[in-house]
């Protein structure tokens, strides 16, 4: 399966669920995810900062074609829920973990880029 496919996939699920997310009015899908592609984010950026100078350059491309499309995906599916007047709330637990999962995510994306 060449990259390309496995990115658009990314990125539509990411935006399936975060539209969902809003439009069901549901806090914790949007919250599982963020903190799955956080996970998979520091993953990849530990693999790409690899071992006595060593960089795993398929960790970078791994984080190119994975993370960084589902969070174009993420952002897009809010957006759309958001023009549909349908709002993510923020607020609570699950909010708070959804909101600090996409920044961990991006974080470790924008570090990954700039090795």
């Amino acid at each position: 399966m060449t990259p390309w496919i496995i990115a658009a996939i990314c990125c539509a699920g990411g935006g399936f669920i975060a539209w969902g997310s809003a439009h069901l009015r549901l806090r914790w899908p949007l919250a599982i995810l963020s903190l799955l592609l956080a996970a998979i984010s520091i993953q990849l950026l530990l693999a790409a900062q690899g071992r006595e100078g060593f960089h795993d350059l398929a960790a970078l491309v791994a984080q190119t074609f994975t993370v960084l499309p589902a969070l174009v995906g993420v952002l897009t599916g809010l957006v759309l829920a958001r023009l549909g007047r349908q709002r993510m709330a923020w607020r609570g637990i699950a909010g708070a973990v959804a909101g600090l999962g996409l920044l961990v995510a991006a974080v470790g994306v924008a570090a990954t880029l700039l090795l």
